[in-house]
């Protein structure tokens, strides 16, 4: 059984794993609620970096186009390429199906995305999960990896013990 080590910060809480896209993806549908869809951040200037197959999958799913920051924490990349500062347009595409969610992550393992309810608006996203790599020694070859998650409640009444049933759980300080 494949181990999660659960801890919380002040505004999100992470879980420290190491998965394949496969069970990252089973990890995320448990996180998202009955009457919600996850949707995946992309930032619009980096389309024509992938072939027409990935352009397609992310154009064809296409539910809000932004510049919303929407991470716990102030945004520390600036965005040196767009004028007078202002920040990039970002695509946020659905993925429900496993193999729609194996894909998005296959396009950024280091993906953000967001929980909204089906027909709702943007600005009312219940959750924001965002996948993090950080060295885990000197090597640079060494990571660990964490996906977090921002709405801690309904983390903890709604998908802990599901999760539990999944994958083996520790809380770690």
């Amino acid at each position: 059984m494949i181990n999660l080590e659960i801890s919380f910060k002040t505004s999100y809480g992470i879980i420290k794993h190491n998965m394949s896209a496969e069970n990252i993806a089973e990890l995320l549908s448990l996180l998202i609620e009955e009457d919600a869809i996850l949707l995946f951040s992309f930032y619009e200037r980096n389309m024509r970096l992938f072939d027409e197959s990935t352009q397609k999958f992310i154009s064809d799913r296409c539910e809000f186009v932004n510049s919303e920051w929407v991470l716990p924490w102030g945004e520390s990349i600036p965005h040196w390429d767009e004028p007078n500062g202002t920040p990039p347009n970002i695509i946020w595409f659905s993925a429900m199906q496993n193999e729609d969610i194996i894909k998005a992550i296959e396009i950024d393992n280091l993906f953000r995305c967001v929980v909204v309810k089906r027909g709702g608006e943007f600005k009312d996203y219940s959750n924001v999960l965002f996948h993090q790599e950080y060295y885990a020694t000197v090597d640079e070859e060494d990571f660990e990896y964490y996906l977090g998650f921002t709405n801690k409640d309904f983390f903890l009444n709604n998908c802990l013990d599901k999760i539990s049933k999944k994958f083996k759980v520790t809380f770690v300080g």
